[in-house]
């Protein structure tokens, strides 16, 4: 797989970025007066600046696997499962073409010190290299002061650098479930399962950028820089489920209580700039799910179904993950996991018969959905460690509902349908806006499920 990525920036992209990031507080366009400072007196405008990016990667699987099932008694039986998977993948990050001289003169700014001997705050100083060497339209040929070794600027700063990497695993997964059918309407069974999803990487330019910055410009050159290893692990789940299935009367019932342990778990992250995934070094889930079916005579049938999942990171999930992830898997450490509401529900009945002696058919429906509340970002704090605003979705109920007709001959079926009959209006993932604020300033943006709707079907034989 080959993807090319490019970006151009506009004519005011630093005035826009200006306003919405340092709204005036440093004059009317300080993404361009403060390239000056680097640039020998000059600012530089960013209009016209770009990259264009490739990324590849190629990726190889193998993969054998059994599954048994063995009846010791008409009642009693074991399933077995196993797969061995072995996984290799190369990707790798190369740069066709850039420019971008804001971007230069603001690195410029930094390692020189005339940001600093201008009285830029360290938070002012990382605005303005984040925002004009945008890492999408930011060369990877920058280059540092000469004072400093000279080189890449990106031995000395988080801007991108080219690379090339190998991820290979392999794991076995197994599965064995003890099966009791105590009577043709009645199974217990207990099951263990070991399950694998496999490591990768992150295609992006700063993949690989380098994560102890701080540490070498302090040092003066005495200390080495370490980069970001663009690759995540692979993610294990061991899980335990205890369940009965069976018939009571005209009820149906499923009951399963479960333990899932995951380690290595890992997070997709949007930070506003790009999507970033990483390992956390363990999540859990446990809970209890329940089904009922009921089937009630004349026509009528009813659902009910009730999961309650504890979903979590633990207080230690920061143990052991890498420099790059370490800020941000220390915040979710203690949170739900993403979109995870504790207790959802769904209760349901139908009407799907005989309207009357004339023929026709009837069907009429409606439904309850109910929800937790659940956060609906990755981490829901921010980076100086206070609540992000409406992180969380609320608990809320939805309502459904169908009525329909069939003629006597059942070619034709006509339906009045309405879903969230309530209008319910809910997120379901909040995530910052690109280039919009930082940390207690930061624009959210919000991606809305589906309002009230409603509408008409008809449908024919032929």
């Amino acid at each position: 797989m080959v993807e090319d990525q490019s970006m151009t920036f506009g004519t005011d992209y630093q005035r826009a970025n200006s306003a919405f990031n340092f709204a005036n507080a440093l004059g009317v366009n300080p993404l361009f007066a403060f390239t000056a400072l680097g640039n020998g007196g000059i600012p530089v405008n960013s209009a016209g600046a770009f990259a264009e990016n490739r990324f590849s990667q190629d990726a190889k699987s193998f993969s054998i696997f059994t599954h048994n099932v063995i009846n010791f008694t008409d009642k009693l039986s074991l399933t077995l499962g196993a797969r061995y998977v072995d996984e290799k993948k190369t990707a790798s990050f190369d740069q066709l073409n850039s420019v971008n001289g804001a971007c230069q003169a603001s690195v410029n700014g930094v390692l020189t010190g005339a940001f600093t001997g201008a009285g830029l705050p360290g938070a002012v100083q990382s605005g303005i290299v984040g925002l004009n060497c945008f890492p999408f339209a930011a060369p990877v040929t920058l280059t540092a002061p000469v004072g400093l070794g000279g080189g890449l600027a990106s031995n000395f700063l988080p801007t991108p650098r080219e690379w090339a990497n190998v991820f290979k695993d392999d794991e076995i997964t197994y599965t064995a479930q003890v099966g009791y059918k105590a009577n043709p309407d009645l199974l217990l069974y207990a099951g263990y399962s070991h399950g694998f999803k496999s490591g990768g990487f992150n295609l992006d330019p700063t993949a690989a950028n380098i994560t102890n910055s701080g540490a070498v410009l302090a040092g003066g050159g005495t200390v080495a820089p370490i980069f970001a290893d663009p690759r995540f692990k692979s993610e294990k789940v061991d899980q335990i489920e205890i369940g009965v299935k069976g018939t009571f009367g005209p009820i149906k019932a499923n009951l399963a209580l479960f333990d899932m342990k995951m380690s290595d778990f890992q997070v997709l992250e949007f930070t506003g700039v790009q999507f970033l995934t990483f390992n956390v070094n363990s999540a859990r889930s446990t809970g209890a799910e329940l089904e009922l079916f009921g089937d009630f005579g004349n026509y009528m049938k009813g659902n009910l179904a009730l999961t309650y999942a504890d979903a979590r990171y633990p207080s230690n999930c920061a143990v052991g993950v890498s420099a790059a992830a370490l800020g941000s898997v220390t915040r979710l450490c203690g949170q739900d996991l993403t979109n995870a509401p504790k207790l959802t529900g769904v209760i349901g009945l139908t009407y799907d018969g005989p309207l009357n002696s004339s023929g026709w058919g009837l069907l009429v429906s409606g439904s309850m959905n109910y929800s937790d509340s659940r956060t609906t970002r990755t981490i829901d704090l921010d980076t100086n460690n206070l609540p992000i605003p409406l992180a969380r979705q609320e608990n809320y109920f939805k309502m459904n509902a169908r009525i329909g007709l069939t003629t006597p001959d059942e070619r034709f079926t006509f339906e009045l349908w309405g879903t969230n009959l309530s209008n319910e209006i809910t997120r379901g993932i909040t995530a910052n806006t690109p280039l919009r604020g930082g940390a207690g300033t930061r624009s959210l943006i919000g991606f809305v499920e589906e309002p009230r709707m409603y509408g008409v079907t008809v449908r024919a034989k032929f």
